[in-house]
């Protein structure tokens, strides 16, 4: 129980949670994961699915293979939009995933802002026009693990409601 996790979105912010580990971690989990959230927005708003596209999963899984090092860092590219998610331990793109998906509470729609934490991990994941994502997962040189997915076209845009 003494090890910890950080998270971080757009270079941001951080989070520091719990330990956490284990499989899901296939195109599958990741895009199963994201749409869950999508559907859980609500019945009266229909956020399109997402899907898995190669190019954008080729690029994390090239950003990731760049971060063994385990250092909470963030691709500085601007044609994807990117969450990552760091962990002293084995956390899964799953888990990954619905860290990101628990800062819905702090997001108000009805203001676009995040109150009371942060919340732009949860806004990239439901973000409507951000249709296709890839996600990679590499063990960090540290025993660490460090999880990207990274989302086209980007989302988080200043002024513009995620859905």
């Amino acid at each position: 129980m003494g090890s910890f996790s950080l998270l971080c979105v757009l270079g941001l912010s951080l989070i520091i949670i719990g330990d956490i580990a284990h499989a899901q971690n296939s195109p599958s989990d990741y895009v199963k994961a994201h749409n869950k959230a999508r559907f859980d927005v609500g019945a009266l708003i229909r956020i399109p699915n997402v899907v898995w596209d190669e190019k954008v999963a080729s690029f994390a899984r090239t950003y990731a293979n760049q971060r063994k090092d385990c250092q909470l860092k963030h691709s500085g590219n601007n044609r994807y939009g990117e969450n990552i998610a760091i962990s002293t331990r084995d956390i899964n793109g799953t888990e990954a995933v619905k860290l990101w998906v628990d800062e819905k509470p702090y997001y108000e729609y009805y203001r676009n802002k995040c109150v009371d934490g942060e919340c732009l991990h949860y806004t990239q994941v439901v973000w409507k026009k951000s249709l296709r994502i890839g996600c990679a997962k590499v063990k960090c040189n540290n025993g660490g693990t460090f999880v990207t997915c990274n989302y086209s076209p980007p989302g988080n845009r200043p002024g513009e409601l995620p859905y």
